[in-house]
């Protein structure tokens, strides 16, 4: 008859155990520095105003003269389309005019139908675009350092 009660008195007791609450406590030790690098990867990331669009690639200068003639464009483009951002990179040896900050293609479509007369070589490209002008105060904002590289520079051409 032993034999018998033996597993119940094992599943008893194991059933006792098994009601039995218990807490545990964690402590998590990081460095103080993690959570620094944390915030300021948000704060950044809230900063950020670019995000995937279209802009229209108007020209690309190489050679003599090449700056001061991406910068003529630019200007020009910004007179005839006072709403619209003009922006001129740097993309070694090539200094690139890109035009306008479209969030849809179609957008993009619109605007080079009007400039590809004057311009035959604009192209739709795929861009990392600014946000959409909301005031005329947005345009006067320097978005990327391209706007005051012809102050900056150290030379007359």
């Amino acid at each position: 008859m032993k034999s018998k009660y033996v597993p119940l008195i094992f599943a008893f007791v194991l059933l006792c155990f098994c009601q039995k609450k218990t807490y545990a406590q964690v402590e998590v030790i990081a460095d103080g520095r993690l959570q620094t690098i944390l915030e300021q990867h948000v704060a950044y990331n809230q900063m950020a105003r670019t995000f995937a669009g279209f802009r229209l690639k108007v020209a690309k200068f190489s050679g003599d003269n090449a700056r001061s003639k991406a910068f003529n464009l630019k200007e020009q483009l910004q007179n005839i389309y006072p709403k619209e951002r003009a922006y001129v990179i740097f993309d070694e040896p090539d200094f690139v005019v890109k035009f306008g900050d479209f969030v849809t293609k179609l957008d993009a479509q619109a605007m080079l139908i009007q400039i590809k007369p004057q311009i035959p070589t604009t192209v739709i490209i795929q861009d990392q675009i600014n946000a959409p002008v909301i005031s005329q105060e947005d345009l006067k904002q320097v978005e990327y350092y391209e706007d005051n590289m012809e102050e900056e520079s150290g030379y007359d051409e």
